[in-house]
């Protein structure tokens, strides 16, 4: 079995492998854990294959992503490789400029090692978003650890306002904008934030729909009765479902 790695003397070799859209990052044989343990945290998954002789480890790009997922995935690495001293080599085909440019960004601003955002993000359903979807102004979800805060496409500004003075984190790529509950925040924080959420939401006439287990029981059913007794604010162009 050939270790790209091996064969180019670097510490990782970032490649394509032919007849296959596979994205593989190969280490040396032995390579120490905490490279393939950094490997791990940046959203590769890793493979291992015993042999009578060595066991083979490598990482791989999750094969559910599709092909600009799994180059941003690939190029994202880089700048947080090179920060730890690693030596990388990544081919032509898998390298995205704009994902190296966020990369060094969050390296420069001493950010933790991570994937990209956006490839945890795989119920974004193309030009619309989940709380399009399931026909509410505010949708609330865990995903792979992370709690996302969807409003509709094009969503008016005073309402992502609102949602940046309970203190979530606004996220945009290109005209694509949602929010995140911080990540430093505990379990605690997260139900005072989703319950708070609830109460201002359905106060202002938004519907809401956040999942079980981001919330107080008592704080839901009573926010479900408030909404029960306004009517909705006439919707805007902003609740039109975007087509492409």
């Amino acid at each position: 079995m050939g270790n790209h790695a091996d064969d180019d003397g670097t510490d990782v070799t970032i490649y394509r492998k032919p007849l296959g859209d596979a994205v593989h990052a190969d280490t040396p044989t032995g390579a120490p854990e905490p490279l393939l343990a950094l490997l791990d945290t940046l959203g590769f998954e890793r493979r291992r294959l015993a042999t009578p002789g060595p066991i083979y480890v490598w990482h791989e790009a999750p094969e559910q992503l599709d092909d600009n997922a799994k180059k941003q995935l690939a190029t994202h690495a880089v700048p947080w490789l090179h920060k730890a001293g690693y030596m990388v080599h990544i081919s032509d085909d898998v390298w995205d400029a704009a994902a190296y440019t966020a990369a060094a960004t969050a390296v420069r601003d001493r950010r933790a090692p991570a994937p990209p955002e956006r490839d945890s993000r795989s119920v974004r359903l193309g030009s619309m978003t989940l709380a399009d979807e399931r026909d509410v102004d505010v949708t609330a979800y865990r995903s792979d650890g992370t709690i996302y805060v969807d409003t509709r496409a094009a969503a008016p500004e005073h309402l992502l306002a609102l949602l940046d003075g309970l203190g979530l984190d606004r996220h945009q790529v290109k005209d694509d904008v949602w929010h995140q509950v911080p990540d430093e925040t505990d379990e605690i924080a997260v139900k005072s934030v989703a319950d708070r959420a609830l109460l201002l939401l359905a106060g202002a006439g938004y519907r809401v729909d956040i999942d079980a287990g981001l919330f107080s029981d008592t704080i839901f059913r009573d926010a479900l009765a408030e909404q029960a007794t306004r009517r909705p604010p006439p919707p805007p162009a902003a609740h039109a479902r975007r087509r492409r």
